[in-house]
């Protein structure tokens, strides 16, 4: 079973281990394939295999205005790296304390004091330190002063291109769910409590629960998607509405889903949601017996596309 420990300056430090260090925002293949070569580094030189990681995109607290959307929430982040099978999970609280931090103190208060790594595994193009002033370079040079190796992974490469964050953002936002879903290894997810909404789904026969997302979640394109969701512990089928709806142009929620054949009361708890496919536009809706159709036509083509 996987450890989740939280870093703080002066902690007691782990054994020996072979660190996967990273933001790790999506945990997408190219992450997955990055810890399990060092979890399995770990096993030949009987060391803890570690995934080290911060609380948030470092970006946030560094340049919030121009922070790039998540992929993960925390909670979703640690459950993926944990699935990964390293031994533990050590996540550094980033403030504006560890964003001061040289790179060079980075490694010998973080890093060493609390990890004693044997290798360290990293992105070809890792980045740490005070205005990430630290690279590759100096980490491999750090690491022959103190006796650990060091591995820059090259990058995994699908559909002709690098898999990274920042292109299955771009595929999210283009609303292109299938595209992304092949290079996160599973579909995008996202989660928000359920808040009250305007009602007029109900009125239509198909009641919605209306997210409030956190303020850096990575959100698709504005349209209908088929999603999954998990209702008292049974996968189920949800068509999802993104944007604001040209029928409803004083509504205030981004995203509205519809859990088909669920009717009960959902206020107040956290609902999380898996995109499967973009199944059509946004448009306005003349009439309400129009769009009481078209919701009975998506929720058709929802239950298609969750049973294939």
């Amino acid at each position: 079973m996987t450890r989740i420990l939280t870093w703080k300056p002066g902690m007691e430090p782990l054994d020996a281990t072979v660190a996967a260090i990273g933001v790790f925002d999506g945990v997408h293949v190219g992450h997955q394939a990055l810890i399990r070569d060092a979890v399995l580094l770990a096993r030949t030189k009987s060391a803890l295999s570690a995934v080290i990681t911060f609380d948030r995109d470092p970006d946030q607290v560094v340049s919030p205005a121009s922070a790039a959307p998540q992929l993960l929430d925390l909670d979703d982040k640690l459950s993926l790296l944990a699935d990964q099978g390293p031994d533990v999970v050590l996540v550094i609280p980033f403030d504006e304390h560890v964003a001061a931090m040289p790179p060079l103190v980075f490694l010998d208060e973080v890093l060493v004091a609390a990890a004693q790594p044997v290798a360290a595994v990293v992105g070809y193009d890792f980045r740490f330190g005070h205005r990430a002033e630290g690279d590759v370079d100096v980490l491999v040079r750090y690491g022959a002063e103190h006796e650990f190796t060091v591995l820059a992974h090259d990058l995994v490469r699908a559909g002709g291109a690098p898999v990274t964050s920042t292109r299955i953002r771009g595929l999210v936002s283009a609303g292109d769910m299938t595209g992304a879903a092949a290079l996160l290894g599973r579909p995008h997810r996202l989660k928000g409590i359920v808040v009250p909404g305007r009602h007029s789904g109900r009125e239509l026969g198909a009641p919605t629960a209306n997210l409030e997302i956190a303020t850096f979640a990575a959100l698709p394109a504005d349209g209908v998607y088929a999603a999954s969701t998990v209702i008292e512990g049974i996968a189920a089928p949800a068509a999802v509405s993104v944007g604001v709806p040209p029928t409803f142009p004083t509504a205030t929620a981004v995203l509205e889903v519809h859990v088909v054949g669920f009717s009960g009361d959902l206020y107040g708890r956290t609902l999380g949601v898996e995109f499967l496919e973009r199944i059509r536009d946004q448009r306005r809706f003349e009439s309400t017996g129009e769009l009481a159709a078209q919701i009975a036509e998506d929720v058709g083509r929802v239950r298609e596309v969750f049973e294939r």
